[in-house]
């Protein structure tokens, strides 16, 4: 099988989550709840909303912070690990039900032909229908031995898989709230912890809640589990957010026992009750059941949703665009930005030998200027830009900056990025990824 570049590689299985054939429910186009990320610091039955502690919808910085040193690690690898930058691969895995499985497999479809994406990027569709997350959270459960099995006929190891969307729920939940989205919530935990055990270089996994329910006239995953289930994913992350041991994914801290954990897309709205983003749910948007995503309608919205997530998000553009996007040929990461504490820039997949230059801006990012000594090649930082310092890059195509923050560095946004002059004139230039991080106390 070839290994293409935004190729879901599916499972051989062919494994479905038996639903209800009841036909939907399409007079229900609301249940009335607020999503999360409008719930803010609202309750819902004494819990506050917002995808993140404080009713917030962004990343604590120190978790987006941690975020970017774990997305350092994520780099093309062979079959045993090691990194290759020529002939390695990325792989992002599916993880969940059949919901999952369709959604992944749109979003794959919608990547196909993208010519902005990296090449070395795999999208693997491990997620299987009729496996629910009690049956999951079972290690030894032929659910992780199915994956195992397929990425070995398609030429790929679990050494290779770095990164995970995660989607799961239980089939037909029962008890009120919030218990069964505690009993959901540690289900979550223990396969976090499962995923880290079968997939050792896994550094980064992006959760998501159900789409809307409440089109279902069966009980697989009606309305109000499905939103409800949004809890357990927020609830997960406050667990690592918090130091749980369980969940610890920093080696500075302890055992790793599960990779960096955030929200992917959110992906729950009130039917035809506009979001604050506008996203809504319609009928046709659903299969028969009224619970699976219709393959015309539902599942693409899913996948647009996850494209422009990847595409964007700070912890997944650099490897997921590598060098498909504009001259961006160089991966650029970083550590956290403490006062008083040393940070260090690295530059991959440079030539040997050639001169980094480690560039800052303190006003943004977006249409930079396009310097004549770069052969007009058009930055992503925005004026005025200085330069960090530079480095050579080493055998291997990496290059590394070592400097102090001061302690009395103001606590705001600092906006970076790398190139590298080459060609006469600079007409073959290149830059890097740019990448935004708070300069923390």
């Amino acid at each position: 099988m070839e290994i293409g570049t935004k190729l879901v590689l599916s499972s051989i299985l062919s494994l479905t989550l038996a639903a209800e054939l009841s036909a939907q429910n399409c007079q229900n186009t609301s249940v009335g709840f607020t999503p999360l990320n409008d719930l803010g610091a609202g309750l819902y039955q004494g819990f506050p909303g917002g995808l993140y502690p404080g009713g917030l919808n962004q990343r604590p910085a120190g978790h987006e912070a941690a975020g970017l040193v774990e997305m350092q690690q994520v780099v093309p690898r062979d079959g045993s690990g090691q990194a290759d930058a020529l002939n390695g691969r990325i792989v992002l895995l599916s993880i969940g039900m059949s919901n999952t499985r369709q959604e992944f497999g749109a979003f794959a479809n919608l990547a196909d032909g993208d010519g902005e994406i990296n090449d070395q990027v795999i999208l693997f569709n491990g997620a299987q229908g009729g496996w629910t997350a009690d049956e999951i959270a079972d290690p030894q459960a032929s659910f992780w031995s199915n994956i195992e099995s397929n990425l070995q006929q398609a030429g790929l190891t679990p050494l290779q898989v770095q990164a995970v969307w995660f989607k799961e729920a239980y089939s037909n939940p029962q008890g009120s709230f919030p218990q069964h989205a505690q009993s959901l919530q540690t289900d979550f935990m223990t396969i976090m912890n499962v995923l880290r055990d079968k997939y050792p270089n896994l550094r980064l996994c992006y959760c998501a809640s159900r789409i809307y329910a409440g089109y279902a006239t069966g009980n697989l995953n009606p309305e109000p589990y499905a939103y409800e289930s949004g809890f357990s994913v927020k609830w997960l992350i406050e667990e690592q957010l918090n130091g749980n041991p369980q969940l610890n994914f920093d080696p500075n801290l302890g055992p790793v026992e599960a990779p960096w954990i955030a929200w992917g897309p959110y992906l729950w709205a009130d039917g035809l009750t506009p979001r604050s983003d506008g996203l809504i749910w319609e009928c046709q948007d659903f299969q028969a059941d009224g619970t699976h995503p219709s393959a015309d309608f539902g599942a693409p919205k899913v996948a647009a949703q996850l494209m422009a997530f990847f595409k964007q998000d700070s912890t997944t553009a650099a490897w997921f665009l590598g060098d498909g996007g504009g001259g961006e040929v160089l991966l650029l990461s970083q550590r956290p930005l403490r006062r008083g504490r040393q940070t260090e820039m690295r530059v991959r997949m440079a030539q040997p030998g050639e001169t980094i230059y480690f560039l800052y801006s303190l006003t943004g990012t977006g249409q930079g200027p396009c310097p004549a000594t770069l052969g007009g090649l058009c930055l992503d930082l925005l004026a005025p830009i200085e330069i960090v310092g530079n480095a050579a890059a080493d055998q291997n195509g990496e290059a590394t900056l070592s400097f102090d923050i001061p302690a009395d560095a103001p606590l705001i946004d600092v906006h970076t990025q790398a190139v590298a002059q080459r060609g006469p004139g600079g007409d073959d230039s290149v830059k890097s990824n740019a990448l935004t991080a708070p300069i923390l106390p």
